[in-house]
């Protein structure tokens, strides 16, 4: 006689769970997914200030102060996501061993 699996056993229970995991990573993918646009993928002000955990006023100060490009259309503030990644290698210090 063949074995009846019912929603309740351990084995279906898990796969339910992993099913469930599967769902919500590709939820967070589709979010989180920025198309290229011309080889270039480009974050918002906001998104930016929130990658770099700084307000929005200090991605407006590096702005003014040259320290990154970026691109303005229509009164929206874009950055090339190479862009912030050259800014960042430029402001990196290795720590220092004593």
């Amino acid at each position: 006689m063949k074995e009846v699996i019912t929603a309740n056993d351990p084995r279906i229970q898990r796969l339910n769970i992993l099913a469930d995991d599967i769902t919500n990573k590709c939820q967070k993918l589709r979010e989180e997914y920025h198309p290229l646009l011309g080889g270039k993928r480009f974050m918002t002000d906001a998104m930016l200030a929130t990658l770099l955990g700084v307000s929005r006023r200090t991605t407006q100060d590096y702005r003014d102060k040259g320290y990154i490009p970026y691109y303005r259309l229509d009164g929206k503030i874009l950055y090339a996501e190479e862009d912030i990644e050259v800014f960042l290698q430029s402001n990196y210090r290795p720590k220092f061993n004593h």
